[in-house]
């Protein structure tokens, strides 16, 4: 949850343990979503396929954008009296087609628990080279259709299917009617005079533009792992830090120093978090790509799950001629933090 437009925060004070939430629902695991896995004919509901309505996707991030389109589905299904479905896929799609698959914003798991939150069931689709292949008749009427009777399908106007995206939004809506189906692409929502898309959104993290990933997301840009062993000299230096190490396929902000928060085990504290490695540490191998400095924590952390969020850039990440002049940045990097959100923590209600 965002604050209005010229709402200035309390200095000392950290964010409602709503919003919180909101920053942290991707978090989660998706073990608990309503989740309806598309597999074989063999394996589809013995009492038949759900009546429902289906919006398509990727939906990495699980964005503004993509909460739009979805609302639409819902609002839909509630006139038809059936489901509302948010299709989607895994591994992403852009994983298996691209040599370069792009930096993930959210994991599966976090995926699912945003989505599930916005009022969809959820059908994942296993993507194969098998499946890029088919096209949209074969899509709907051999993969979906043993699980899923389509009411009316809603996507993005510029949705492609299939092979070299040979089914575009109006070849699928032809098709659709024929059979009954009322299919329609919407117009992406504009933020400014751009689109809201995850290419977007990674773009602004990947440049330290935390803030207005935060607007395009509708909530602070998170990463997700667990602490491991780092270099060992944070404690040394009178900050101890957590070295979290975060999966390969998730998008870093670019290196610097943020101000933002750490979760762990249901708490969310204050946090003064090193993105990249610090270039005085360069050529260390025990150097992590992410550290935080949990401000009021005490206790081990090593071995647990954390999720950081990125609330403001504090500084870009560069050189120091001693390590003196080091701790004496990181030191006024902390006290920035704790004088914008104090030293407490806040318990959110959220198993995690």
């Amino acid at each position: 949850m965002m604050l209005p437009d010229g709402q200035a925060r309390r200095k000392g004070v950290m964010p409602a343990a709503e919003e919180l939430v909101s920053d942290f629902l991707c978090a989660g695991m998706g073990d608990d979503a309503p989740v309806l896995n598309v597999g074989g004919a063999a394996d589809a509901p013995a009492d038949g396929p759900l009546s429902c309505v289906i919006a398509i996707g990727a939906f990495d991030g699980v964005h503004r954008g993509h909460a739009d389109l979805l609302r639409h589905a819902i609002d839909d299904a509630r006139e038809r009296g059936v489901a509302a479905v948010a299709v989607t896929f895994d591994p992403d799609p852009d994983e298996v087609v691209s040599a370069h698959p792009a930096p993930k914003l959210t994991s599966m798991d976090g995926r699912l628990r945003a989505l599930t939150s916005i009022g969809v069931r959820v059908a994942v689709v296993p993507f194969t080279r098998q499946l890029a292949a088919l096209d949209h008749v074969a899509f709907f009427e051999g993969v979906l259709a043993p699980y899923l009777d389509i009411r009316a399908i809603h996507v993005g106007s510029d949705f492609r299917l299939g092979a070299r995206g040979a089914s575009t939004v109006p070849i699928i809506a032809g098709w659709g009617a024929q059979k009954g189906i009322a299919v329609t692409g919407h117009d992406l929502i504009l933020d400014g005079d751009a689109p809201i898309t995850a290419t977007r959104i990674r773009s602004l993290i990947a440049r330290g533009d935390v803030d207005s990933a935060h607007r395009l997301l509708g909530r602070r840009p998170m990463l997700r792992g667990q602490v491991g062993p780092g270099r060992g000299q944070g404690t040394g230096m009178g900050f101890p830090t957590a070295n979290v190490e975060v999966p390969g396929y998730a998008q870093m902000p670019a290196d610097g120093v943020y101000a933002g928060f750490a979760e762990v085990d249901g708490a969310v504290w204050p946090a003064a978090i090193n993105a990249g490695v610090p270039p005085m540490f360069a050529d260390s191998v025990k150097s992590a790509r992410l550290e935080a400095n949990l401000i009021g924590f005490s206790g081990d952390l090593y071995g647990k799950k954390v999720a950081i969020a990125f609330d403001r850039l504090l500084r870009p990440s560069h050189s120091f001629e001693s390590v003196d002049a080091l701790i004496e940045a990181v030191n006024r990097d902390i006290e920035t933090v704790r004088e914008q959100f104090g030293t407490s923590p806040v318990r959110i209600a959220r198993d995690f």
